[in-house]
């Protein structure tokens, strides 16, 4: 920031600039002097004064103006004639749209006023023209350390100490779920490998959505997506989900230790949410392994921790959308919806065709779409 400060005066007006950053040592640009005859009419006295000040403007072009505020005293003359010195700089400062910030004098300054009540002016021998400019910097950087005491309630608490041989208090997690945002309804805007863009309210939305519900999405068409928002320290990330069952289960796996909102998003992407209630009520290690990152050992403890928190599956056995003559045709759709280009469609299409054929006649849609999606990967 680059500041010119004026010290006004008519006989002699202080004019210097600095430049810097608040709360850094600061450079100091030029300091000068406006003189004008003492015997000269107030007229042209006034309109040397404005010209000096213009050429200051024009040669440094600062950002910002400080005018150092006239000194009560009882030279009445005088101070009227520094009154309307301040009253041009002010002038020249508004015409050209630079903001101007009016400053006190300082206690230790009162030698320079009482040569400037003697008519010596702010560019007097014991005076520092760049003063108004040094103290507006000054006092940038003291708003900037100053403590609010007068807003107690914005202070940092200080952190309550541990008792005397115990452990300190459990710190709560750094991101979890919050219900701030429970759906979202609007068009389809654009689709990813693992998520989408709803349009709301002109608000373009991103969402972190699993194959199988990705499946589900056109882009241009609407589309109603349940949602959690996952609140950390750095970020604000949203989980969409088909319906509302998914998304309370994304929640409650989050309950165990271990699991964060990316492993339980890969859960639901494997399992649907009656599967996964299916496998903790019989404790099946062997369907929660099929998750990646979840080994053995972790799911023996993950089937303790949520054995009485997901509840007893709600439906018959779920075997997913039943492969059909037109599961091709599901599966190409969803990936041209993802961006894909046609043949890339085809190729990953027939790359899980023995996959589909494999299962039986009963595969998921969505996992045969995230088989698609992992091979069109591999193939860039």
């Amino acid at each position: 920031m680059r500041v010119l400060g004026v010290d006004p005066g008519l006989t002699r007006c202080g004019v210097g600039v600095v430049e810097g950053v608040a709360g850094r040592p600061l450079t100091m640009l030029g300091v000068g002097v406006v003189r004008t005859p003492a015997d000269a009419d107030l007229s042209h006295r006034l309109l040397a004064v404005e010209q000096g000040i213009e050429e200051w403007l024009d040669e440094h072009r600062p950002e910002f103006v400080a005018v150092e505020r006239v000194f009560s005293q009882h030279n009445v003359r005088t101070v009227m004639g520094t009154a309307q010195a301040s009253a041009v700089a002010m002038l020249c400062a508004a015409r050209r749209g630079i903001p101007v910030a009016l400053h006190t004098p300082q206690r230790g300054q009162s030698r320079r006023h009482r040569q400037r009540s003697r008519g010596e002016g702010a560019g007097g021998r014991h005076g520092h023209p760049a003063a108004a400019a040094l103290r507006a910097a000054h006092a940038g950087r003291r708003r900037r350390r100053a403590r609010p005491r007068h807003l107690p309630h914005l202070a940092r608490p200080r952190p309550e100490p541990a008792p005397t041989g115990r452990r300190p208090p459990h710190r709560p997690r750094t991101e979890r779920p919050y219900g701030m945002i429970a759906f979202v309804s609007g068009t389809v805007a654009a689709l990813a490998p693992d998520s989408a863009v709803v349009e709301v309210g002109g608000v373009g939305m991103s969402v972190q959505c699993t194959p199988d519900t990705l499946s589900q999405l056109r882009v241009g068409q609407p589309a109603r997506l349940h949602t959690s928002l996952v609140v950390r320290e750095d970020s604000l990330t949203l989980y969409g989900f088909a319906d509302d069952d998914a998304r309370q289960v994304f929640e409650l796996l989050q309950t165990a230790s271990g699991v964060g909102p990316r492993l339980a998003q890969a859960m639901l992407a494997v399992h649907t949410p009656d599967a996964l209630r299916r496998a903790v009520a019989t404790g099946d290690e062997k369907a929660l392994t099929a998750v990646p990152g979840i080994g053995k050992k972790g799911a023996q403890k993950l089937l303790l921790e949520l054995r009485d928190r997901l509840g007893a599956p709600v439906g018959s056995p779920a075997v997913g959308a039943p492969v059909s003559q037109g599961w091709r045709d599901q599966l190409h759709a969803a990936l041209i919806g993802l961006g894909y280009a046609t043949r890339e469609a085809d190729e990953a299409v027939a790359a899980v065709a023995p996959q589909a054929e494999a299962a039986g006649g009963t595969p998921q849609i969505g996992q045969l779409l995230k088989a698609a999606l992992q091979t069109l990967n591999r193939a860039r």
